[in-house]
């Protein structure tokens, strides 16, 4: 589910609170007696505004990015974010997509079958999906823009080549560095977007595919691919997870 750093960053929603929910409801009876999500959760906790969400996330993203090109160029790391960027494949960015595309698929077709599943639904039908759907599609897009240049800035403009060249510096091999700070940076990312155990786990697969892109391809292929598949997502799960309004 795309935009969940930022959407944690501006204190969308109650995601740990949900989780003692579920953990709470699986200890005291069956499945069958759970109290859905939906029932318990506190309306104050995730009641948010929709331009509220949309000023906080693109300031964020925009924070992100400008801070990780100064940032490259104080920790002497070259080529920096805009000169990265300017690497790109469209024709393979497509190609990158397709896991994502497929996993997203996965997720949404099976939510009600997989319990880990329907806890990230509910929590965004909660909490994201109303802030985010009143945005329209010109809103969602400049969102998914935002996080995908924003998030690839930091963490394959910034971190990934700052921390194989730390690890050069004290003798590591070509391939252990870049191994390393693929894997580290990529497990930063999963914690970053741990709305629940099993949703950091995918994150962190996600980010090895946008860090194997970016190696393969250019930070600006791994920006177009995080941008446009957090836009094509984000519609996908508006139009299968939207609960209906209470005049509906």
């Amino acid at each position: 589910v795309p935009l969940a750093l930022s959407a944690r960053a501006v204190g969308v929603y109650a995601a740990p609170r949900a989780r003692t929910i579920r953990t709470r409801a699986a200890t005291d009876g069956d499945a069958s007696d759970r109290q859905p999500i939906a029932d318990v959760i506190d309306p104050q906790l995730t009641a948010v505004d929709s331009k509220q969400f949309f000023l906080g996330s693109v300031t964020f993203y925009v924070v992100m990015t400008l801070g990780s090109q100064v940032v490259c160029g104080f920790a002497d790391v070259h080529p920096d974010v805009i000169d990265s960027a300017s690497a790109i494949n469209l024709d393979q960015a497509v190609y990158w997509m397709i896991p994502l595309l497929a996993s997203l698929t996965f997720a949404v077709t099976q939510s009600e079958k997989f319990e880990f599943l329907r806890v990230v639904r509910e929590t965004f039908e909660q909490s994201v999906l109303p802030a985010v759907a009143p945005l329209g599609v010109l809103g969602i897009a400049a969102l998914s823009l935002g996080a995908g240049v924003g998030e690839e800035a930091l963490f394959r403009g910034f971190l990934m080549p700052w921390v194989d060249a730390r690890l050069g510096d004290v003798g590591a091999s070509a391939d252990v560095a870049a191994g390393v700070s693929l894997a580290s940076t990529s497990l930063v990312f999963g914690a970053l977007h741990a709305i629940t155990p099993q949703y950091a786990i995918w994150a962190t697969w996600a980010s090895v595919i946008f860090s194997l892109e970016s190696i393969r391809d250019g930070l600006g292929s791994a920006m177009f691919t995080h941008a446009f598949y957090d836009f094509l997502a984000f519609l996908y799960i508006i139009v299968a997870w939207m609960p209906p309004s209470a005049d509906e």
